[in-house]
């Protein structure tokens, strides 16, 4: 399907700069490789657009885009110009590891490069007078807000000095993802940007100039596959004056007499995924059972062994007050079970609560597949999907032919966002699509689909898109299971599954070395 997009995007935000960075990291692209990538572009686009060799001052902050800066200020000198670094803070300052590595690199080229630690700022205008170029290394793409002092002055000076301007990846002072600037701001005539366009970019020409967009050697598979950065950036933060409630609430629906597990597995992947609270929706014995096992769930119990729409005027109060539902898991598939799920998506999507369906709630889906929108997430496996679409997904080892299949089906639903599940996990919502590999053989495991959807709750009720939600439920989900298949291998369970997803919250550079057991893939349609 040429319309979706596998990956991010066209142009990229602040925050996806982020997760490509760490992603790469964990594809064994360093940031410091990255870093001097991307310095060394600069420096060839000033030689290619500007020509030389000429007279250049760097004015560098304290963060990764200085490290770009000092990359750049190296390799023009090489290429015969003279070159000036100025700091605008003493190097003490610098924050990023890798800046401090490419700064002490220049701290030893006491021939070709002249550093200025520091200067007065009234100085500025002074030490750009007989240069020929400047290049604009204050302010890197994460910035918000008017800048301070002392970049405040650079920009300024940098303005006034009516030379050449570079800026690194985005003018300081701009809002790299909305264009705003609500202080000084740098008014390049060229700007050097890494990977793809920022959006605030071809929102402001009349500040960027003419944007040129370079390579970093970003792989392709940090887009396509999800990440350690997807969780490091995209996953909010519980803040000191969050209180109870606010990091999310969810109600697991699910269970009957004769499946008990199944909704308990998805209550406590949630529990344990860092929201306040689940409730936990089902008969008796599935309750008694769960909340037995952990006291912290709150049960909500429905006096009926098989669900039907009797128990709904219990279930209303909770589905307007939490922020996610999970349904489906040991429902079983009785007529009366399936008008309970119809009226359950019916007032979640009243009440603007986004849902997952799983396991036996995609079954009571075919018969009303239009219920199906773009606040829903949907987890089916391939015999599942199958069932649900009257369409076969594509072979296991055909992705583009699966992604293709998934985003036609998502599109023609309104934009539901469908994780189909398998060795590589597809994620589309008919627009984009993205993949995740993380996982293990023994994932075939019952129960495994259950803790997915429990984490694809926890991360709509954590406020992220559908979409995104979905992506990094699979990618933790699958991290948390390879986790428990290196210790115990055939012998792991879904409650090994629940236990490591905390391991992998925690810590998502250090898990991901340990969370992908490569399923290679073919590139054919197929």
């Amino acid at each position: 399907m040429s319309s979706v997009i596998l990956g991010l995007g066209t142009t990229i935000s602040s925050r996806e700069v982020l997760v490509l960075d760490a992603n790469s990291e964990a594809l064994g692209v360093k940031r410091l490789q990255l870093m001097e990538n991307a310095g060394a572009e600069v420096a060839r686009a000033i030689v290619d657009k500007v020509g030389g060799p000429k007279r250049v001052v760097v004015f560098a902050g304290t963060g990764g885009n200085a490290g770009d800066g000092f990359v750049a200020a190296r390799h023009l000198a090489y290429y015969g110009y003279s070159v000036t670094v100025v700091t605008v803070k003493p190097p003490s300052e610098i924050k990023s590891e890798e800046a401090k590595i490419m700064y002490d690199a220049l701290v030893k080229m006491d021939y070709s490069i002249e550093l200025i630690e520091a200067p007065p700022p009234d100085t500025y205008g002074d030490l750009l007078e007989n240069s020929d170029i400047v290049i604009d290394a204050l302010l890197g793409v994460g910035i918000r807000g008017a800048p301070r002092y002392p970049y405040d002055r650079a920009i300024r000076a940098i303005n006034n000095a009516g030379k050449t301007v570079v800026a690194i990846d985005t003018p300081s002072g701009l809002d790299a993802d909305s264009g705003d600037a609500p202080g000084e701001v740098v008014k390049a005539d060229y700007t050097i940007t890494f990977h793809k366009p920022k959006p605030g970019l071809l929102k402001r020409r009349d500040v960027a100039g003419e944007v040129i967009v370079a390579s970093i050697g970003i792989p392709p598979e940090a887009e396509i596959y999800a990440g350690p950065g997807d969780v490091l950036y995209r996953l909010p933060k519980r803040k000191w004056s969050t209180r109870k409630g606010k990091a999310g609430r969810v109600l697991v629906i699910g269970g009957s007499r004769d499946y008990v597990g199944a909704p308990i597995l998805a209550a406590l992947a949630a529990e344990v995924a860092g929201v306040d609270l689940v409730f936990i929706a089902g008969p008796s014995n599935v309750v008694s059972n769960a909340t037995t096992r952990r006291p912290t769930l709150i049960p909500v119990r429905l006096e009926e062994d098989c669900l039907s729409v009797r128990s709904l005027d219990k279930l209303l109060p909770f589905i307007e007050r939490v922020d996610a539902i999970a349904i489906g898991m040991g429902l079983g598939l009785a007529e009366e079970t399936r008008e309970l799920v119809y009226k359950v998506l019916e007032h979640a999507e009243k009440h603007n609560v986004p849902v997952v369906v799983d396991a036996d709630g995609l079954k009571h889906l075919k018969a009303r597949v239009e219920i199906l929108h773009s606040n829903m997430v949907i987890t089916p496996h391939d015999k599942e999907f199958e069932t649900l679409f009257n369409t076969e997904p594509g072979p296991m080892d055909c992705p583009l032919k699966r992604v293709e299949t998934v985003a036609r089906e998502a599109a023609k639903h309104k934009g539901v966002t469908i994780l189909l599940k398998g060795p590589i996990d597809v994620v589309s919502n008919g627009s984009k699509a993205r993949l995740n590999r993380t996982g293990a053989p023994s994932m075939s495991v019952g129960g495994s689909g259950d803790t997915l959807a429990g984490l694809v709750a926890a991360m709509l009720a954590k406020k992220l898109d559908p979409f995104n939600a979905a992506l990094l439920a699979a990618y933790i989900n699958g991290a948390a299971g390879a986790l428990a298949y290196k210790e115990k291998l055939d012998y792991m369970t879904a409650l090994d599954i629940v236990e490591k997803i905390p391991q992998v919250l925690k810590d998502p550079p250090g898990t991901a070395r340990d969370s992908v057991l490569y399923y290679r893939l073919s590139k054919k349609r197929c």
